[in-house]
């Protein structure tokens, strides 16, 4: 994923909120982050990748522009010795052909399409991934810039920058975090989404605060 502001140094936020978010992506479906870089996408797709690593899960990142950095995940609480990373030089083609082919492996608890101002994901790719995961107990989740209209995703969660938060005397020095905001642009089948104390309710339209730390 990038390296924007929200995930270098890793985002901090406590184990109950991003397990809650964790049970929203269904198993066996395809799902989608998406929203421009700073944010707050790379932040909450690496702590997802985090508590599933953590967790004893193992996950495959397919890193559509080469731009993870290790040294920040393993910061922010990804277990490396768990994760299978894909580097794929900039290059669509090669990240979509990847991901298609880990999606059918079976062991991973989550496969990572992470696009980042790659895509936009032809139609066709999108119908292929969905077909490849449907069945199975795997979560996949792709990231990019902007949402494709008529993607089968089941989960798509939209994310915007609010504002950075800064600390230390006045005048304010130190960037100490972000806010962003997490939407559900489409949920379906429809699904339980509260995400105490972030917010309450379910649906499409229904949308979270998150704080990011430094």
């Amino acid at each position: 994923m990038a390296i924007p502001i929200e995930s270098s140094p890793p985002p901090g936020w406590e184990r109950e909120g991003i397990d809650g978010l964790l049970g929203l992506f269904p198993p066996g479906r395809l799902s989608e982050i998406v929203g421009p870089r700073s944010s707050g996408a790379s932040s909450l797709l690496l702590a997802l990748i985090a508590r599933i690593t953590t967790s004893g899960g193992q996950v495959a990142f397919v890193d559509g522009m080469d731009a993870l950095d290790p040294a920040s995940a393993a910061a922010g609480g990804v277990d490396l010795s768990m994760v299978l990373w894909v580097k794929c030089g900039s290059r669509l083609r090669v990240a979509l052909s990847a991901a298609d082919l880990l999606v059918r492996c079976p062991g991973f608890a989550m496969v990572v399409l992470d696009l980042d101002e790659l895509g936009p994901m032809p139609a066709s790719a999108h119908l292929r991934l969905q077909r490849a995961v449907e069945g199975g107990d795997t979560i996949l989740i792709t990231r990019s810039a902007r949402h494709r209209e008529g993607s089968p995703a089941s989960l798509v969660l939209a994310t915007r920058r609010l504002a950075p938060r800064w600390m230390g005397l006045r005048p304010l020095t130190r960037l100490a975090g972000l806010r962003s905001e997490v939407s559900i642009l489409r949920s379906r089948p429809s699904q339980i989404l509260t995400l105490s104390p972030l917010g309450r309710g379910q649906g499409e339209g229904k949308a979270w605060t998150l704080d990011w730390t430094l």
